[in-house]
């Protein structure tokens, strides 16, 4: 994965596949060749934070059980939107908060980040920075907050210049090293 980070070895990819019961079947298919698996929920459907428990984490241990795995809150702009807020609060509901989030990566032994994709670009890059960092063994669980330019709240797991720089000497050294992310 490079994305400007000198990163020089080849990270296949996977999109998981949605939580659609239609991929119950096929999705353990791409879990055995994975290195790290990202479990996403949506901040603002605080049901997709029920699944990582009920769902995620037990098709996870069953198919894979020795992958890293990394807890990603997506959409943590609509945490603040007036418009998510009205239409949960009209369900008696609130966005999922970042203590919530943190709680259940506790519980699952796994990092917690959060991303807007709306927001900050680099949020999202940023999570792909440490799921590699997880493949190579190189994660630390301990993930900071930080205040973003624009006021919003956002993870920065970014590794230090000389972290980085280890890594990518280490990577250097085995091109074949490869890191798939379910």
């Amino acid at each position: 994965m490079d994305g400007g980070s000198g990163l020089y070895h080849s990270a296949h990819l996977k999109k998981a596949l949605v939580g659609s019961p239609y991929y119950d079947n096929v999705r353990p298919l791409s879990y055995p060749d994975s290195d790290a698996v990202l479990i996403c929920f949506d901040i603002s459907r605080p049901d997709t934070l029920d699944s990582v428990l009920k769902k995620w984490r037990v098709e996870i241990q069953e198919f894979c059980p020795n992958t890293k795995i990394l807890l990603v809150g997506c959409k943590s702009d609509l945490r603040t939107d007036l418009t998510t807020l009205v239409e949960l609060s009209n369900h008696r509901q609130t966005p999922v908060s970042y203590d919530q989030g943190s709680n259940m990566a506790k519980q699952i032994s796994a990092p917690y980040i959060e991303c807007s994709s709306l927001q900050s670009e680099n949020s999202v890059r940023d999570i792909f920075h440490v799921a590699t960092l997880a493949c190579v063994n190189k994660s630390n669980k301990n993930v900071k907050r930080n205040k973003s330019s624009r006021g919003t709240k956002r993870i920065s797991h970014m590794p230090s210049r000389p972290e980085l720089t280890a890594v990518t000497s280490d990577l250097r050294k085995d091109k074949a090293k490869s890191c798939t992310i379910m």
